[in-house]
């Protein structure tokens, strides 16, 4: 669990007054108890049952303060803190200029972002990736891009610093993503990403600068490799681990495998027969995520994905002592065989003749089996984080864990979806045919539920939106029912397919949603229609009496995708806090939470292993919601 302070906040109530809301923290003893000071004077005392306290009489100059205590002894205090005086916190960035390519002009816009205790205080800042309005994937001939930036602000707005990405990494969905996490237990985050010739360190330094290896420290950065199609085929492709406060690049070496499957140098594209075409739609899709292979008294590792829809390869990188260090490298380079190569360079093959869906499917391994996102957790309890590769899984020693054959998919959701049965599940829906989604066993692959669907089934989401249905329910674009956490259908038509989130106090999930990049709110309840069946409705919950998107022009990203810059547990009580950039000048971040009282305790979200996890890759591919580990509903 990472070092936090107790992220005192205080919003506007809707009737007047404040909210009051900090963290109980993972590591808190269970018999701590809070006291609240407003200037001066203790104004509530030994609170146990929530980390929220409403104070009708506040006023927007007044002081407060929480204390912690155990018995008499104060275990510590926050700083005063003064309420937020607007309704939400209005973060200002700095937006880069944009340009023109092709005689078409682009500008920037605040995209995926994520957090990190980047300076060790115990408060998270945040990182934005910029994407220019040309941003594209290899799918797309004929479209150049503007550079892709990435900037780190302190919840105050002052920016610590900023990446120039450079020519050479393409802007898109697919290609930069990012992990902020302290990779070598300092007390401090760092970030890590794939880089290039010309890449410019929060210094304004190359970051072939910080490699160790002679032949990328001479490296030409003034080279562009955009080829007339726009697209980057060839050139030398780097990771590179930045210092978190800083932006200083810290160490780079050769990104694992390069576009032709090797190490090193600047090879160019291979022929169709290798990826399966030979303009990058399939090389150039990347995936990223934390894992701990070694254990949850060990250093996490950084995990790099390149390949989903035929080659999948996952690459863990560890960071110690200032180095990268290469630690495996899985490739499942066909259905039936996987290669591994260990940390001394070893590569051992393994071939696989099943999969675990018992249907007449041809892969065995994670050959065409990941999806445009991923997740991460200890699945098969042996301490370890597993890594859920779209249809397949990879043990935390680089082998398959298993495949269940079923092929490529946009969304999966990796919690205790199913309570009542031991460990996790992960529900997926999937583009491959015969298409449709399944619910299985994470640890094992056992298909606890799969239906066909006639067409691409590009969304799905698991969330526990109904009290009265143990565990989580989950829905899906092709299925127009909420299926209970037992397969069963519970009522007709299925409510937004976005994110989940908590939001208004109790146990079960909002949704957030968003249409024409409007974002919205959702409470799901059932009603009867004319013939006696339950309906979905969705009622939207206003913030502050008004719609997200009302507040300052705060407007959602990922065009058709809807979604949030980042979902998280950034401060306050358990509940998430969601941020939005401002539409009207691109110029701020707009980080809302909720101003409704809970009467539950829960620490953080954040001290949750495979939360924070999934904060940690939520920006990567088609962005997903984070889930808890454990399941909450229903006590």
């Amino acid at each position: 669990m990472e070092k936090l302070n107790r992220g005192a906040v205080a919003v506007k109530r809707d009737n007047g007054g404040y909210l009051l809301s900090w963290r109980l923290l993972g590591y808190d003893d269970p018999a701590t108890v809070f006291d609240v000071e407003r200037n001066g004077k203790v104004i509530a005392t030994g609170l146990d049952k929530a980390t929220c306290f409403e104070d009708p009489e506040g006023q927007p100059a007044d002081r407060y303060k929480v204390i912690a205590r155990q018995g008499n002894k104060v275990v510590d205090s926050t700083p005063e803190i003064t309420p937020m005086q607007d309704f939400c916190l209005r973060i200002p960035i700095d937006t880069p200029e944009g340009g023109t390519i092709n005689n078409r002009p682009y500008r920037y816009t605040p995209n995926d972002c994520s957090v990190g205790d980047v300076d060790g205080d115990g408060e998270y800042e945040i990182i934005v990736k910029w994407d220019p309005t040309n941003a594209a994937d290899n799918s797309f001939r004929n479209r150049s891009t503007g550079k892709v930036f990435l900037d780190c602000y302190k919840m105050d707005g002052t920016k610590l610093w900023r990446i120039d990405l450079g020519p050479n990494i393409r802007a898109g969905a697919h290609y930069t993503q990012y992990l902020v996490y302290d990779f070598d237990l300092d007390g401090r985050a760092e970030l890590i990403c794939k880089t290039a010739p010309g890449t410019l360190d929060g210094s304004g330094r190359y970051v072939s600068e910080a490699a160790t290896e002679s032949d990328i420290r001479s490296t030409d950065n003034a080279i562009s490799y955009v080829n007339y199609d726009g697209h980057i085929l060839s050139g030398p492709e780097y990771l590179t681990v930045f210092d978190g406060l800083t932006g200083q690049a810290k160490h780079t070496i050769y990104y694992r495998p390069n576009r032709a499957g090797g190490v090193g140098g600047a090879p160019e594209m291979p022929g169709r027969d290798y990826w399966g075409d030979d303009y990058g739609n399939r090389s150039e899709r990347y995936l990223a995520c934390v894992a701990y292979l070694d254990g949850a008294d060990k250093a996490p590792s950084a995990v790099m994905c390149r390949g989903y829809y035929t080659r999948s390869h996952l690459w863990a990188v560890d960071y110690a002592g200032g180095q990268l260090r290469h630690k495996w490298l899985h490739a499942s380079v066909s259905r039936k065989e996987v290669q591994v190569t260990d940390a001394a360079g070893q590569t051992t093959t393994k071939t696989y003749q099943t999969n675990t869906s018992g249907l007449p499917f041809k892969s065995c391994t994670a050959y065409g089996q990941g999806a445009h996102s991923v997740a991460v957790g200890d699945v098969d309890g042996d301490g370890c984080d597993e890594i859920m590769y779209g249809s397949a899984a990879i043990d935390n020693d680089g082998q398959l864990l298993y495949s269940t054959g079923l092929g490529h998919g946009d969304a999966l959701h990796l919690t205790d979806i199913v309570p009542d049965r031991p460990g996790l599940e992960l529900f997926m829906v999937l583009e491959e045919r015969p298409h449709g989604r399944h619910l299985r066993d994470a640890r094992t692959g056992e298909l606890l539920y799969y239906t066909p669907s006639s067409d691409d089934n590009g969304r799905g989401l698991s969330a526990d939106v109904l009290a009265d249905y143990p565990g989580l329910e989950f829905w899906d674009a092709f299925n127009d029912s909420l299926f209970s956490a037992h397969a069963k259908s519970v009522a007709a038509h299925r409510p937004s397919i976005n994110f989940r989130i908590y939001w208004d106090g109790d146990l079960q999930d909002e949704l957030l949603d968003s249409r024409r990049n409007r974002p919205f709110i959702y409470k799901v309840r059932l009603e009867k229609d004319e013939a006696g069946n339950d309906v979905v409705r969705s009622d939207e919950i206003p913030v502050y009496g008004q719609s997200l998107n009302d507040i300052y022009h705060s407007t959602s990203c990922n065009s058709t995708k809807g979604t949030p810059n980042l979902q998280a547990d950034i401060f306050g009580d358990w509940r998430e806090e969601v941020v939005f950039w401002d539409s009207s000048d691109a110029r701020h971040l707009n980080v809302f939470t909720t101003n409704i009282p809970t009467t539950h305790r829960l620490p953080t979200l954040m001290h949750d292993h495979i939360y924070r996890l999934s904060v940690a890759w939520q920006n990567v591919g088609y962005n997903q919601p984070p889930h808890l580990g454990y399941y909450i509903g229903n006590r």
